[in-house]
């Protein structure tokens, strides 16, 4: 302790009594551990702030990827919708040949 401050403390002695200065260091670790209570919750409080930052990029780079799969799949969905308009046609066009192969051979056999 500086030479100050013993001054101060002996003179704080004539006006304080024993029971004020135990109750004012009660009070001052009282104080102390609310402190560092809030210390500790300050440092889960940003903790959490950075989790919640890195879900949300997360959740982003997911939303992203999603948009382009549904993209993706619309292509897909799409080429799907005019191969079956395609073997449609081909269907049609295999009936329409074998209409007319089974017309050529009804005039062969009426030959």
């Amino acid at each position: 302790m500086q030479k100050n401050q013993k001054y101060l403390v002996v003179e704080a002695r004539k006006y304080i009594t024993d029971a004020q200065i135990e109750d004012i260091h009660a009070r001052l670790d009282s104080l102390t551990i609310e402190v560092n209570s809030l210390k500790a919750q300050i440092g889960v409080v940003g903790t959490t702030q950075y989790a919640v930052v890195q879900i949300l990029d997360r959740l982003e780079r997911v939303e992203n990827t999603l948009a382009r799969h549904s993209n993706q799949l619309e292509r897909v969905e799409n080429t799907l919708a005019r191969h079956s308009n395609q073997l449609d046609n081909l269907q049609g066009n295999v009936d329409n040949l074998q209409g007319n192969v089974a017309e050529i051979l009804r005039i062969l056999r009426d030959a």
